[in-house]
């Protein structure tokens, strides 16, 4: 009789400990819910809507599990449409750009359009999973707090709301007071790609100018095919807005690398007029400085 009632207990104990959970896990997603729809009320006016003009470094690599094959850099134009327009990339136009092969790989291996998808953000990226009509497909739940470059800011941790729809999952980093996002780290889904087994992206966002802006954004992926590992890092600064894009520039199209016709690695002075630039690198990236060398 004892042991009966031991083991009801037990049993009861447990249910108590899981419904406990399940009502926390359901404040968490609340909580969640109620901070993103903060977020999102305040997108208009916490972040720049005209078209901007920025300077950027563009770095890309791509290597195996046991050495590298190709290495390139960029100081690029950067032309992003107005953050109403929800179907354009940005358009990047390279000043300088300079390459090392390692060795040899096919073109057909190398990014395409990377730069410029990059340097549109989650923010306002089309088909984003910030856009309103994406928004339904996730489950956004409160993860706490963290310190941020030495500021507190708040997680939200966000996954798709159910198999057939959502195909990204991620955290968010939040301004708690002016709920502007700071930082974003996700990764795409790639259960149905036929390209990528592994994508990770991270974007870094800064108050500057009266909003909030991209200031860097990383990018790594690991192919199918070949298991090559491609990595790419694209830093901006130097904003200003524009009535209209220029039309007299030869943008990189998304069909042609964006270093076709970059120089081989060499000793000039790269940097020599873009060194406000290298504020804007993360710390954690290696970049070509061949002065070094």
């Amino acid at each position: 009789m004892r042991l009966i009632t031991l083991i009801t207990l037990m049993l009861v104990s447990q249910l108590v400990i899981s419904a406990t959970q399940t009502d926390k896990e359901m404040e968490e997603v609340a909580l969640g819910n109620s901070i993103m729809e903060k977020v999102f009320v305040r997108f208009h006016t916490n972040y720049e809507m005209s078209r901007l003009h920025k300077m950027g470094y563009y770095k890309e690599s791509v290597s195996d599990s046991n050495s590298i094959y190709y290495l390139a850099e960029g100081i690029v134009d950067v032309y992003i449409p107005s953050n109403l327009n929800h179907s354009d990339n940005a358009a990047i136009y390279p000043i300088k750009t300079r390459k090392k092969a390692f060795k040899e790989i096919e073109e057909g291996k190398l990014l395409f359009g990377n730069a410029s998808d990059m340097a549109r953000s989650s923010i306002w990226r089309p088909n984003s999973f910030l856009n309103e009509k994406n928004r339904d497909d996730y489950v956004f739940t409160y993860s706490g707090s963290t310190k941020l470059n030495s500021y507190e800011v708040t997680i939200v941790e966000f996954s798709p709301a159910n198999s057939t729809h959502g195909n990204v999952k991620g955290k968010i980093y939040i301004d708690p007071l002016y709920y502007g996002i700071v930082r974003i780290e996700y990764t795409p889904l790639t259960t149905s790609s036929k390209v990528w087994e592994e994508v990770t992206w991270s974007e870094n966002f800064e108050f500057r100018n009266g909003a909030y802006e991209m200031v860097n954004v990383t990018f790594k992926g690991k192919s199918t095919e070949d298991n090559f590992h491609y990595e790419a890092m694209l830093a901006m600064d130097q904003q200003e807005t524009l009535s209209e894009i220029p039309n007299h520039l030869v943008f990189i199209g998304d069909n042609i690398p964006l270093f076709a016709k970059a120089t081989e690695i060499s000793t000039d002075s790269f940097w020599e007029g873009f060194e406000f630039l290298k504020n804007r690198i993360p710390v954690d990236t290696i970049y070509l400085v061949a002065e070094n060398h």
